[in-house]
């Protein structure tokens, strides 16, 4: 079970990866906007915390882009930010 300052500390962290690797509405600089991708910081975590493979974060992001926000992208734009979750230290 991690506890809630790790968790605190990882969620910041997927939030940053969100906002300026990730960021397909390209709001990165808009001070009023840095929650925009909140919404998501849940799944991202249990995501990476269940040990899902990056195909999963892949299709999970696509998905996002597609469906929720109706912005047109590729699978192959997702490996920076897979890459950059990955980065992120879980506990073990």
């Amino acid at each position: 079970m991690i506890d809630k300052y790790e968790s605190r500390r990882i969620r910041a962290e997927i939030r940053r990866v969100l906002m300026t690797v990730w960021d397909p509405l390209g709001i990165r600089d808009e001070p009023h906007a840095q929650d925009e991708y909140d919404s998501y910081l849940g799944d991202v975590f249990a995501l990476l915390a269940s040990g899902a493979f990056d195909d999963q974060l892949n299709e999970h992001l696509l998905r996002i882009d597609t469906e929720r926000m109706e912005v047109p992208a590729k699978k192959e734009d997702m490996r920076s930010t897979v890459s950059a979750l990955r980065q992120i230290q879980l506990p073990q």
